[in-house]
């Protein structure tokens, strides 16, 4: 309120409000109960990008996010098979690509009709679904659904894309 009073503008255009971080069991986390899950010694362990991953997805906007260690590992899996899957591509399809090479392969916009049909049929299966997944992911991301975009964005790469 201070900063509305003193500047005129308000602070922030939107404000996302997220529920209770609980235990596993769906109780509230409590140190005399023993049932805290230290986020720094989970990071030392899965990583940050699994925690963040599990704090967002798998949930409904404004109810508790129940919090377990299975998955978070099931987070740090996926965040390694999105790792092996660019690891993958820049070891196989891009090795040995130039610098020239490389700004050709960019994307710069959607595909258009012409270069579509000239790619393969599992290529071209799988550039739609994709185009697919972006449309939806950007429209749930806009309607600050960001427990289904994430969930979304797992279950192409997961199912579809690394299949």
């Amino acid at each position: 309120m201070m900063g509305l009073e003193l500047t005129g503008k308000a602070p922030f255009d939107v404000i996302y409000l997220h529920g209770l971080v609980r235990a596993a069991d769906g109780s509230k986390m409590s140190k005399t109960k023993g049932n805290v899950v230290d986020p720094l010694d989970t990071v030392a362990e899965y990583g940050a990008d699994s925690l963040r991953y599990s704090l967002v997805t798998g949930v409904t906007p404004g109810q508790d996010i129940p919090l377990n260690m299975e998955k978070i590992e099931a987070n740090r899996n996926f965040a390694n098979k999105l790792w092996n899957c660019c690891k993958f591509v820049t070891d196989n399809a891009l090795k040995g690509a130039d610098e020239e090479e490389m700004k050709t392969l960019g994307v710069n916009g959607p595909i258009g009709k012409e270069e579509f049909e000239k790619l393969s049929l599992p290529e071209r299966y799988i550039v739609s679904k994709c185009h697919s997944l972006v449309a939806s992911v950007t429209s749930d991301i806009e309607n600050y659904q960001l427990g289904a975009a994430g969930s979304k964005v797992y279950e192409f790469l997961w199912d579809e894309f690394a299949d």
